[in-house]
């Protein structure tokens, strides 16, 4: 993860519904919580209900408070009696799946809250606070585990926080030698198995502690695919310990690394990816790569990504660092070389907040959705986003709304189409006192091959602050940048109104509109009421 370009279950246990036993619902005392399997016993314990439990049981848990810290290692149903009125709590994990070659369960979990677990792992990596699939070890490499399903689950208030350190398996350096690794992945779950999220809650939970590493504050997929069907994964976050050996702080609702991603009617909002750090710009002659991304989520390499009917809104991702050149973008989703197809969703009022020494090497900071292999985005919005980057003496370079990018390296890049979307009120603000700072693109910021059909950039504004201050595309920014050429914008029967570049006395603006510099086509489209003008390079 050394570069910004190497940044880089669901209900596959369907079938397996109909091998459940039916079995009659059994009533828990009343004088105290029980654990009951199946209509033959019932236990003070959740463990000794497992224990007893055989594949294809259904666990019935009464309301109470259970203890967590157990682990399920066969198919079986785990119910409770509502998520307000059954708790499984503690642990590390609160939850543990475990498989093997020969026998991957498909579990259920229902109706019950899995709160108040910490997750060491092994020390340097920690895995899952609330719940952990676990891998399936063969040699030295690591297969898919078990098929987890949630219904009506609530996952909050768990963390992983590991308790020590290895150098970087990358070999990164760091002023002492070797900077200090350590992992922290899924502060809700971390999965290694096929994940279905339905009608569920994974909220407040944290990927922290000393880490150099925190992926995933509510949920973190290694391996498998992952569904989220109507469902929230709110106000969790990705945070290593503040000023400590933090690096990265990515994906604070969800990280998938591996596998596809669905999301459906479901809201990743209000999630946070931060750092707060002190590390130099370089150590022993090599930049030191450090960053905060995807508030909301993280779509790995090669995941095909849908999500449909949802909002991924009010995510923030930050970074400080202001002796030290840190990173931040796409405060609400990235998908890093994976096609993503987005219908009737938003991605709205995320922010980016960076304060830095310099951008220089790193620019441009921003953006709140981010797609850089061929997608479609139809009948979305892309709204009220903020970037604000200060460099106090240095380089300071923002971007906000959409950008498009061709990380591939093959020449050839897919065509990223945009169908009846709205791009509006995206702010991108870049100051230095002493230094530089300028704006490429308020609203869009295209690398690659883009066509826009039948939508609207509009009120989107970019301000630059510094004695060397400029800024570029109020509302579009078309040319080569981090990715191209080729770079080619198409705009539909689509209209680019009222957008905005605003510098210091002195400063440079360029297409208040539009700013171009490589191939641009007009087709039925408006070009209107920006300032200073309509379209540069055009």
């Amino acid at each position: 993860m050394s570069t910004r370009k190497n940044i880089a279950v669901l209900a596959l246990a369907v079938a397996q519904t109909a091998a459940w036993t039916s079995l009659p619902v059994l009533a828990a005392p009343q004088a105290r919580q029980s654990a009951c399997v199946a209509a033959e016993a019932c236990y003070d314990t959740l463990a000794e209900a497992l224990e007893a439990s055989e594949a294809g049981d259904t666990v019935r848990l009464s309301a109470g408070t259970f203890t967590g810290g157990v682990t399920i290692d066969h198919s079986v149903r785990l119910v409770g009696a509502g998520s307000a009125r059954t708790m499984i709590k503690g642990g590390g994990p609160v939850i543990t799946v475990t498989s093997t070659r020969a026998r991957r369960p498909a579990v259920l979990i229902s109706r019950l809250t899995v709160t108040g677990g910490v997750s060491h792992g092994d020390g340097v990596n920690a895995y899952g606070g609330g719940i952990f699939v676990a891998p399936v070890e063969v040699e030295d490499d690591l297969e898919p585990g078990a098929h987890l399903t949630l219904d009506r689950v609530t996952v909050t208030r768990n963390r992983t926080a590991p308790t020590t350190t290895s150098p970087s398996p990358s070999g990164v350096k760091c002023p002492d030698g070797d900077c200090p690794y350590a992992g922290s992945y899924g502060g809700g779950i971390g999965s290694f198995g096929d994940l279905t999220i339905r009608r569920s809650r994974i909220t407040d939970n944290t990927a922290g502690g000393r880490a150099s590493d925190a992926m995933g504050g509510g949920i973190y997929s290694e391996l498998g695919d992952v569904r989220v069907l109507g469902s929230q994964v709110n106000a969790n976050r990705a945070h290593p310990a503040e000023m400590e050996i933090g690096r990265f702080a990515e994906g604070g609702g969800i990280f998938v690394h591996s596998g596809t991603l669905q999301v459906r009617r479901s809201h990743v909002d209000r999630n946070r990816a931060d750092l707060v750090t002190g590390w130099p710009v370089e150590a022993q002659g090599e930049p030191i790569d450090i960053n905060a991304h995807a508030g909301g989520v993280h779509a790995g390499e090669h995941v095909p990504t849908l999500v449909v009917d949802s909002t991924v809104n009010h995510n923030v991702a930050r970074a400080i660092d202001p002796v030290g050149q840190p990173l931040a973008f796409d405060a609400g989703m990235l998908t890093h070389l994976s096609r993503l197809i987005m219908r009737n969703s938003e991605v709205s009022y995320n922010k980016i907040i960076v304060d830095a020494a310099t951008t220089e090497d790193v620019a441009p900071v921003g953006s709140a959705l981010e797609v850089n292999q061929e997608s479609t985005i139809t009948g979305s919005k892309i709204v009220g986003n903020s970037v604000r980057v200060n460099s106090d003496h240095g380089v300071a370079v923002a971007t906000s709304g959409l950008a498009v990018y061709d990380f591939t390296e093959t020449g050839n890049p897919g065509l990223v189409v945009v169908r009846d979307t709205t791009i509006s009120g995206n702010t991108a603000v870049a100051t230095s006192k002493t230094g530089s700072a300028s704006v490429v693109g308020a609203g869009l910021f295209n690398n690659t091959l883009l066509r826009i059909e039948d939508s609207h950039i509009r009120d989107n504004q970019g301000a630059a602050s510094a004695p060397d201050a400029s800024a570029q595309g109020g509302g579009v920014w078309n040319g080569v940048f981090l990715s191209g050429p080729p770079v080619e914008l198409t705009l539909v029967r689509s209209k680019v109104v009222r957008n905005a570049l605003t510098v210091t006395s002195g400063g440079e603006r360029q297409g208040g509109g539009i700013y171009n510099s490589e191939t641009l086509e007009l087709r039925q489209t408006r070009v209107l009421d920006n300032r200073p003008d309509q379209c540069f390079g055009c």
